[in-house]
């Protein structure tokens, strides 16, 4: 039902409503009915006092046979009198003796009203053309010289009543809407307390734990808002201890990230002083003992043992340039992405279309460089360990003030949810490291994929400082 889905404040209105209009219905036809029944005993009444009182005079006239006389006085009575529809006098033998009527008599009105006991009098309702006639029929000294007959017509009642009903409505209709209004003021003082509350609720959903309901009375709704500032309060208390145990996380890991992203500068820096001058230096002695040697190859071996310490020595640079590649420091992300996507492409074997579209040239901060490349260099990763996919296509989209990048594949795809959801494992860490880099620069990560169609990556990073 539509009046389920409106506001509090509608539905007390509208019930208020219902009940005043009821209310007022009911009484008016309440009083209806019972004035029509005292306006019907008030014109019983009156009838038989004009009854009796014809019925008083007609008998002296019939006595003495002096119908004229009669005649004129039943004219009279029924002229004079505005409801009074008719008036006959009948015999004690039933013979009409005069009537009121200007034509013929209706001779069925002689039959339509004969009273059980010849000395009282009777009252019977009797549906006309004109409506509902009200004969009355009074005997004449008893009954011992006949009976006077008066018809009263309901027209003069139901007038009375109209007008009546009319001004019953008018006061109605405004006592109605003194309700109405009456009602709103009183609903909306009752509501506003809770439409207060719902303010609150609503800033408190938005974020906004200082707001605080406003209260009027000493009500339960009053102290309902009592309890929900108290509350409040409290949450705010709670809320602001969360964030700052979540601001201490966050730095504490910005720190841990940090401390890594040195660990590895320095670790890669040995790796291509330290032991890179050493390797070389083995490398190069090697050869003077293979020119030196008198055997040939197969017994020397020396060579071999050469190709393998350079190899090694092929190998360390790589690690080195993973750990931390210095064209990072130097150039800038774009060119070290450039720099690993490349070497990517001929290591695994993988076609990746790689995609810049910078609005401004000037380079990123170094703060957001070193996570997108860790991002882009962990989802490739994952993608020649795990994806199987022939096609990559790395998308890197430079604002003003946002940095968006786009990691997609046609590979094997997975269940986001499960993999998230599951146990840990070397996959997982790393999508969580890769989100965690994405937040502790303000940015976002969301990972699509599904069972054979392939993953894509979405980040979205803010160039704006903060």
């Amino acid at each position: 039902m539509k009046i389920l889905s409106q506001s509090f404040f509608i539905k007390i209105v509208a019930i208020l409503l219902f009940i005043l209009l009821l209310l007022a219905g009911t009484n008016m036809f309440q009083t209806r009915l019972v004035m029509e029944k005292l306006f019907t005993e008030q014109q019983e009444k009156r009838g038989l006092s004009i009854a009796n009182m014809l019925a008083t005079q007609a008998s002296n006239l019939i006595l003495i046979n002096n119908y004229y006389d009669l005649h004129e006085l039943v004219k009279n009575t029924q002229q004079s009198n505005d409801d009074v529809r008719y008036a006959f006098v009948v015999g004690v033998n039933g013979e009409l003796l005069a009537h009121s009527f200007q034509n013929h008599f209706p001779a069925e009105l002689l039959s339509a009203n004969i009273p059980e006991v010849p000395s009282h009098y009777q009252v019977t309702e009797l549906s006309t053309e004109e409506g509902v006639i009200r004969d009355i029929v009074v005997p004449i000294f008893e009954g011992r010289l006949g009976t006077v007959h008066i018809g009263l017509s309901n027209k003069s009642l139901q007038a009375v009543l109209n007008s009546t009903t009319k001004k019953m409505l008018f006061y109605t209709l405004a006592a109605v809407l003194v309700g109405i209004m009456l009602t709103m003021y009183l609903t909306n003082r009752l509501t506003k307390p809770i439409r207060e509350l719902v303010r609150v609720t609503s800033a408190i959903t938005a974020g906004d734990f200082t707001q605080r309901a406003v209260v009027h009375s000493g009500d339960e709704l009053g102290k309902l808002g009592l309890a929900f500032n108290s509350m409040t309060e409290s949450l705010q208390k709670l809320v602001a201890e969360l964030n700052q145990k979540e601001e201490a996380m966050v730095h504490l890991l910005q720190k841990v990230i940090v401390a890594q992203e040195e660990e590895r500068k320095r670790i890669a820096r040995e790796l291509h002083d330290e032991t890179g001058q050493t390797l070389t230096s083995l490398m190069m002695g090697l050869k003077c003992l293979a020119d030196n040697c008198t055997g040939n190859s197969s017994e020397c071996q020396i060579e071999d043992m050469r190709r393998v310490v350079k190899d090694t020595l092929g190998r360390i640079h790589s690690l080195a340039v993973e750990l931390r590649p210095s064209i990072l420091d130097d150039m800038g992300l774009i060119a070290a992405l450039e720099k690993y996507i490349a070497d990517y492409r001929q290591t695994h074997q993988i076609d990746i279309d790689f995609h810049v579209v910078q609005e401004i040239s000037e380079r990123i901060l170094r703060e957001i460089e070193i996570p997108v490349y860790r991002i882009v260099q962990e989802a490739l990763t994952n993608i020649a360990k795990y994806s199987q996919a022939q096609n990559v296509s790395v998308i890197i989209t430079r604002k003003s003030n946002v940095l968006e990048l786009i990691i997609e594949d046609d590979g094997i795809g997975f269940e986001v949810d499960v993999l998230m959801n599951g146990n840990a494992s070397n996959n997982k860490l790393g999508l969580y490291g890769m989100r965690e880099r994405a937040i502790l620069v303000g940015g976002t990560f969301t990972i699509e994929s599904s069972p054979g169609l392939g993953t894509t990556i979405y980040v979205r990073i803010p160039l704006v400082e903060r």
